[in-house]
Parts: C-alpha cells; structure tokens; sequence
C-alpha cells in the first residue's frame, strides 16, 4: 500500500477529485477553500498538473483517491464512468471506509449497477449529479440533486455545499439520475422555445433582440432565460461545448421514457433538433449556439 493510504490511515484528508475536467477542475479550488488538501485523480497527467499548487495531492491510482474521507467524481459520461470504477479498482479500496459522491450525469441504470456494487464491496455511495457550467461551480453557485441515505447526505453536505446548493430529490440513488436528465430536457426546451420564437420575430421583420430582452425581464425572468438568450440570438454566445453531451442526456432521457412507457413529445422534438443541428455543421457549438443558429438559417432558407 502507498504512502498516501498509509498516511491518510493516520489522518484522513478532506476529500478527493476523480475526473479533471471543466467541473472538476473548478470544484479542486473551492474543496481547498475549506483548508483541507485535496487528492486529485485523472486519466490523463496533463490535467493533474494543471491543477498541482500547495494542498493538491496527485494520485498514482484510484485507490489512492480512496485514501480521503470523500471522494467526488466528475466524468463525462457512462462509458468513462464505467472505465475507472471497475469492481478491481472499488475492491482495492473497500476497507478504506471513503464515501462515494458521483457528480456525473449517467443513465439510471448504471447509478443502479454502481450503488449495488459499492455496496457489495462496503463502499459507501451517492449520487449527486449537478447543474451548473463551470463557472458557476467556480463561483460555488451549483444545484447539486442528491438521492441516497440520510447519512450519506450529511456526510457529504458540507463538501457540496463548499461549490453548490444541495437539493435531495429521493432515496433510491437512480432517482438523482432521472431528476438531472429531466433537468436538462428543460433546460433544452427553454433554449429550444427561444431559438424558434426568436426566428419567428426575425421571420415577420421584428427586433429579436428588444423581444428577447422584454421577455427575459418580464414573464421568463430565470437563470435559464437570462443566461442563455443572448447566447441563443448569437450576440453572445458561449464558448464551443459541442453537442455530444446534450445529445447523449437527451438520449438516456428517452430511454427512461420508453422504459417507463410515457410519451415525450417536446423531448423527441428537441433530440430532432440537436440532430439536425449537428447534421449542418454546428455539432462543436454549445447547444445553444447550434440551435440559435439553426433557427436563423430555416429563415433564412
């Protein structure tokens, strides 16, 4: 066993990063802003050194990660999530006594794999995925929806709490899961209703702009709106996120639906129009970006 476990045996560390992306590597800053050094953990050594300044600890292997009390992991989607928590790697660090805290958006399904086999191995686990773009995390002004035992949230609150709000959304840890999904279908419809009402003030000769504004500052007055609009109309825009991941969450959203046997119109809609928008060419651009720009060019067709 390594001189991190060894040590940490002694004195546990606060927590621990698995996963150094956008999210990750905002939440390392706020996590040391609570005085305690932090372990860090990437597949790639590029992003681990990045992020190397006094209280970052980098870890050779994940059970080293395991050596803090909690571990936060932020990774893109299922296959990588799948990827690093094999049960070899979770069973290295099964008597290290380490809470779980998944950030990452996944299917309902595999939440369901990964809280049976933490459990089986007696690693504690929740899922905790979170809303927020990277500087808002930065900020510590995330919504993170949490599903698991009381304990467990308790546990992890004031770790979440240093990068965002905590919202408990139900006890089965999958539950987590479906409320992000869902989250993020309305967030994708809100910027969807916008690019089209936009077009069709564009189509009838109107100020886009000036009816964007009225309606961001009077009846759509809400994060959402106001952070997307200008980005949406293209006087703004985001910076380039790619439709991969929208697309993959509104993917796993219709398969909950078709599991479920409920109908989603908007949401079929809405995974026409990404599709679409990445078929012409704007597959790189955030998605409000490519949708905004999807809309102008059916009107300027």
């Amino acid at each position: 066993m390594n001189d991190i476990v060894f040590a940490n045996r002694r004195k546990r560390m606060s927590a621990s990063v698995i996963g150094l992306g956008q999210i990750g590597s905002a939440i390392v800053p706020r996590l040391l802003s609570l005085g305690e050094k932090v372990i860090v953990w990437n597949r790639s050594r590029t992003a681990i050194d990045k992020l190397i300044r006094p209280g970052v600890i980098p870890a050779s292997d994940i059970s080293d990660a395991f050596a803090a009390d909690i571990v936060l992991s932020a990774l893109f989607d299922d296959e990588a999530v799948r990827s690093v928590f094999t049960p070899a790697r979770l069973e290295r660090a099964s008597d290290l006594g380490s809470l779980h805290v998944c950030l990452s958006t996944v299917s309902p399904d595999l939440t369901e794999e990964l809280a049976s086999l933490h459990a089986s191995l007696g690693v504690g686990y929740l899922a905790a995925p979170l809303f927020g773009r990277p500087e808002a995390v930065a900020r510590g002004e995330a919504n993170i929806c949490v599903a698991g035992g009381e304990a467990a949230i308790e546990r992890a609150r004031p770790y979440l709490e240093c990068f965002g709000r905590v919202w408990r959304v139900g006890v089965e840890p999958r539950q987590a899961s479906v409320a992000k999904l869902c989250g993020n279908f309305m967030i994708g419809a809100a910027i969807e209703a916008m690019a089209e009402a936009a077009g069709l003030v564009r189509a009838t000769d109107g100020d886009a702009g000036a009816f964007m504004s009225l309606m961001t500052n009077t009846l759509f007055s809400s994060p959402v709106y106001r952070n997307y609009a200008a980005s949406v109309l293209g006087a703004s825009p985001l910076q380039p996120s790619g439709l991969a991941l929208p697309m993959k969450d509104m993917s796993l959203l219709s398969a909950v639906s078709r599991n479920a046997s409920v109908p989603t119109k908007v949401l079929d809609a809405l995974r026409e129009s990404l599709s679409s928008a990445d078929a012409v060419g704007f597959g790189h651009q955030d998605w409000s970006v490519a949708l905004g720009n999807a809309a102008r060019r059916a009107v300027s067709a």
